[in-house]
């Protein structure tokens, strides 16, 4: 073979390497000298044109590396860079005479340690490949994200000659959407975690603590009064008060723990890794001290606290879920107890949200189910002694939950937003039996409706008043609207334009509770009022306080200097009914003339304080005795001799068969023995040994082992709360029955109970009862105070609270002698004394207790 030496010259290009090293382009000249085999001309032509086609391909090549848009970078086997792109320079600022020639760990200095380098490397030689992203500067300093991707390039033997790393600037997008996390997850006014990343953060603050056997402590915080400060001092203020809180709430931490805004002026915080109650505590004092001092806040120095509800897991609820809701009652608690203090959660918290939240589902269907009933208490002339009018309360009986108090489900109907169709039932009812009234010859009795801040504040009730009347007939004259002081006291000049309105139609106005919302007189004279009712507070307690019978006097001597009338709430006494009388008060109400009654028992009032018809008011009862049980099998259970003597007059003349049992015990073994089946059962939830509870579900799993039909089974109780009625319910029990009681009342409920066959008029009473008697108990009164007198001596021997529990359990079961023969005030005694006997301060139960002695010494 032949060897030629020849030289072969290709079109060259510049290199971006400024010419220190070969970037893309390679000199295809053949080195002086070199021999080569003397090759045929066609062969060398093929040779040439090759040669050409792969310039070609590497000027194309070029061009793409020239215009990529990602920055592209070659190192050799030792990280030196050798070649990089235009578009590098574009990213990053540095020019190829910067870079070319230097280590590449240059470009990450300070921001990958030793160790990611290390890791990069590790990945390059097992895999060949890397991703990942990188912070680096870029020429002027300013720190970058780079998205890169780095290959490994090998030469004939294996060996890595090359690397090529190719990346993008992400920093902008990066940016994006780390502030579209954050919006998704921190609240943009105190800039702490939201609601989303809280939950996150209390999931794995659980899972951690299930790990490690520690707890966690879920703390709910609630601003005290915030609303006062957005309403006074403006939303800017309060936004400003917000982020400080925020701030000392976070302080106040431990590192590792979480705060965050929850909404409006609530936050919550997660404690992890907690080993001792101790520890929370210690958070939370800290966390109060944080807000003792006063937020400065351009000129104003604002003055809040907090109070904080509690919970831990494990312990306090199984889920997340029961652990928000549980954290919210303890909130709740806390805010009740006076506010600025923090609560524990405890299962009693528990069974109240549960049963608040079966009340709201309750009350949604109670308008729809009929189950409102208004009942009416008089408000009698002082100097006449007769009836002028009556104020309106609504009453709700729920098949399930038996009599709910005002107290429970106004403000939670107000909550719900049901308070506008409820209210606008109340007042359209009211008005229609107002009206029958004057149809049954009674005179024009008015009416007074109380209406609700919240019902009040919404735009339509003037057009509701107006409806009322148009629809019902009543004169406008005879329509009292009660708005609380409370109310008077925004001085809205919207709420001033209503109440004009209001009166316009001819419509009396009247504030109730007056005297607790420190009303001046000059702010009184501007108000388009007619009547003042002063607050039972002062009147109960005005004969034994000089302070509340100053009050009680500048009230009337205000009101008739303003030519308003003044009535008297809560009169109990005679004594009461005459420093008021003797002191120029117009009317008065309360149970010393009457308690609240239903309609027909109210009308029945009227007229035996009619001289016109005294002579004969037990006919006018016959008129609506309703209707009752007849000729039915009756179980009924109590431990207290004398109620169920009451109970078998009040079913006397309907005919119906009693079977007596002192106990659940008995009642139980007799529903067993009976012969012939049960028709109704009517228990006390509270008796010694089995308990209503206990019998009635005893009686269910009887009929379910026999098949036997469902027997209607009523709870009859002195007691009153949510728990036990929803106990009640899942016991069996399928009415809730609440003393006090009056006799046509239990005798309706126990015929709702029953077929239409089962059924007939309740049988008249011989002799009309007195104020607080039901009909048809007077021979019974004797045994009643008996009982009473031997009561009240148990009560002596226990004023000095030795014995907390026994005290209260004599107390209750007074109360159910009580609710069951009618006398609702002795009642209304026990039951405030039964609330405070547990933990009540010793004065105010020695208070109650002279009360209730010198209640039943009155009897």
């Amino acid at each position: 073979m032949r060897w030629r030496t020849y030289t072969h010259d290709l079109p060259a290009r510049p290199c971006v390497g400024g010419g220190k090293t070969a970037c893309w382009t390679q000199s295809s000249r053949a080195p002086s000298g070199v021999v080569v085999p003397a090759i045929g001309t066609e062969t060398l032509k093929l040779r040439v044109e090759e040669l050409s086609r792969r310039v070609e391909e590497l000027s194309l090549y070029q061009v793409v590396v020239d215009h990529a848009p990602d920055g592209i970078v070659v190192t050799d086997a030792d990280d030196v860079i050798i070649a990089i792109n235009p578009a590098f320079s574009a990213i990053t600022g540095f020019s190829a005479d910067e870079v070319v020639g230097r280590p590449a760990v240059m470009l990450t200095e300070g921001e990958l340690n030793a160790t990611s380098h290390a890791e990069m490397r590790e990945t390059l030689a097992v895999h060949g490949r890397w991703k990942g992203d990188i912070v680096a500067p870029r020429s002027n300093g300013h720190l970058a994200t780079f998205r890169v991707s780095i290959s490994n390039q090998r030469d004939g033997e294996g060996k890595v000659a090359r690397r090529i790393a190719i990346f993008r600037d992400v920093t902008a997008a990066r940016e994006t959407t780390e502030q579209l996390w954050r919006r998704s997850n921190f609240d943009p006014l105190t800039e702490l975690p939201n609601r989303s990343l809280f939950l996150d953060r209390l999931l794995q603050a659980l899972v951690m603590a299930g790990r490690e056997n520690s707890r966690v402590a879920l703390l709910f915080i609630g601003l005290d009064g915030f609303k006062n400060i957005n309403d006074s001092l403006g939303h800017w203020i309060g936004d400003k008060v917000l982020q400080d809180a925020a701030r000392r709430f976070q302080a106040a931490l431990r590192q590792g723990d979480t705060a965050a805004r929850f909404g409006g002026d609530e936050f919550t915080v997660v404690l992890a890794n907690i080993r001792a109650v101790e520890e929370v505590e210690g958070v939370l004092r800290t966390i109060l001290e944080a807000l003792q001092e006063p937020f400065v806040i351009e000129q104003h120095h604002v003055l809040i606290s907090c109070s904080i509800g509690i919970c831990l897991w494990p312990g306090d609820g199984e889920d997340v879920e029961a652990l928000m809701r549980n954290a919210t009652s303890a909130l709740q608690q806390a805010k009740q107890a006076g506010r600025n203090t923090f609560r524990f959660f405890t299962p009693a918290m528990d069974a109240r949200a549960q049963a608040r939240s079966r009340l709201a589902d309750e009350l949604a269907g109670a308008l729809e189910g009929e189950e409102f009933h208004l009942v009416f208490q008089p408000l009698v002339d002082l100097k006449t002694g007769e009836v002028t009018a009556a104020e309106t309360l609504l009453r709700w009986h729920n098949r399930y939950l038996g009599v709910v108090s005002p107290e429970q489900f106004v403000p939670l109907a107000e909550e719900l937003g049901l308070i506008r169709p409820i209210g606008e039932w109340l007042l359209m009812a009211a008005c229609h039996e107002a009206l029958r009234w004057q149809s049954l010859g009674l005179g024009d009795i008015g009416v007074a409706v109380n209406i609700s801040p919240r019902q009040f504040q919404q735009g339509d009730i003037l057009q509701i008043i107006e409806r009322a009347l148009s629809e019902s007939g009543l004169e406008p004259r005879l329509l009292t609207i009660e708005i609380t002081e409370g109310l008077l006291l925004t001085n809205s000049e919207e709420v001033i334009a209503k109440l004009e309105s209001i009166r316009a139609l001819g419509v009396t106005l009247s504030v109730d509770d007056f005297g607790t919302g420190y009303s001046s007189l000059s702010y009184l004279k501007t108000l388009p009022v007619d009547v003042l009712k002063i607050d039972r507070s002062f009147i109960a307690d005005m004969l034994d306080n000089l302070d509340d019978a100053t009050l009680v006097d500048a009230i009337i001597a205000m009101g008739h200097s303003m030519r308003l009338e003044v009535v008297a709430e809560g009169i109990e006494t005679e004594d009461q009914l005459v420093y008021l009388a003797e002191h120029g008060c117009n009317s008065g109400q309360g149970y010393h003339f009457s308690p609240p009654l239903s309609p027909g028992r109210f009308r029945d009032f009227v007229l035996s304080r009619s001289s016109s018809n005294a002579s004969s008011p037990s006919q006018v009862f016959d008129s609506c005795r309703g209707t009752a049980p007849a000729g039915i099998r009756v179980l009924f259970a109590d431990d207290v001799d004398l109620v169920r003597l009451v109970f078998r007059d009040f079913l006397d003349g309907t005919g119906c068969i009693i079977h007596e049992a002192r106990d659940g015990a008995e009642a139980v073994e007799k529903f067993r023995a009976a012969r012939m089946p049960y028709d109704l059962i009517v228990l006390d939830l509270y008796m010694p040994g089995t308990d209503g509870f206990e019998a009635a579900k005893a009686i269910r799993a009887l009929e379910t082992k026999g098949g036997l039909d469902r027997t209607p089974i009523i709870a009859l109780t002195a007691g009153n709360s949510e728990e036990e009625r929803w106990k009640a319910k899942d016991s069996g029990f399928d009415r809730f029955l609440s003393k006090p009681i009056a006799r046509t009342d239990l005798l309706e409920a126990m015929a709702e109970m029953l077929p239409p066959e089962m059924t007939d008029s309740a049988p008249a009473a011989e002799t009309l009862a007195g104020l607080n008697i039901p009909p048809g108990l007077e021979h019974l009164l004797p045994n009643f105070i008996q009982e009473m007198i031997k009561d009240q001596q148990r009560l002596r021997d226990l004023a000095d609270l030795s014995d907390r529990k026994e005290l209260a359990e004599h107390v209750h079961a007074m109360r159910g002698k009580c609710g069951m023969f009618g006398e609702e005030v002795l009642f209304d005694l026990l039951t405030r004394l039964e609330a405070q006997v547990a933990s009540g301060k010793q004065n105010d139960i020695t208070a109650l207790l002279a009360k209730v002695v010198e209640r039943i010494g009155r009897l």
